[in-house]
């Protein structure tokens, strides 16, 4: 059970995220398209998003990956968090959320790798 609720935080944290992205940039960061509306984007690619993050631990020890050191995990969890959300921007017209260059989902990816490591630290601390 523990486990749905860190998926179910980190959807909640990952749409926040995108919503405030198209809040601060909203030149840079479009939502919606002639399939979604603005929320029902936010929604489905914060959804994408959060499955990507929620397979990433099971590969990383099957890759057997540097996953023992928090530092090597933030810099994993970044490059999965950059490739993530540049297919979501990449792939606009079936998510619904367009992000202008690469280096806002360089940014992006930063803010969400932070935001996402204080709910894992917080989740845990619930234990």
């Amino acid at each position: 059970m523990k486990r749905y609720q860190k998926f179910l935080v980190f959807w909640i944290v990952n749409a926040a995220l995108l919503y405030l992205a198209n809040m601060l940039m909203p030149r840079s960061v479009a939502l919606g398209n002639s399939i979604f509306k603005p929320y029902q984007a936010v929604v489905f690619s914060a959804f994408i998003w959060d499955f990507v993050l929620w397979y990433t631990e099971p590969v990383l020890k099957d890759m057997e990956l540097a996953t023992k050191s928090p530092m090597a995990m933030m810099v994993n969890y970044l490059a999965i968090n950059f490739a993530t959300l540049w297919f979501i921007a990449r792939f606009s017209f079936i998510t619904g959320i367009g992000i202008g260059s690469f280096v806002q989902v360089l940014v992006l990816a930063i803010v969400g790798n932070f935001v996402q490591y204080a709910a894992w630290q917080y989740m845990d601390k619930k234990k």
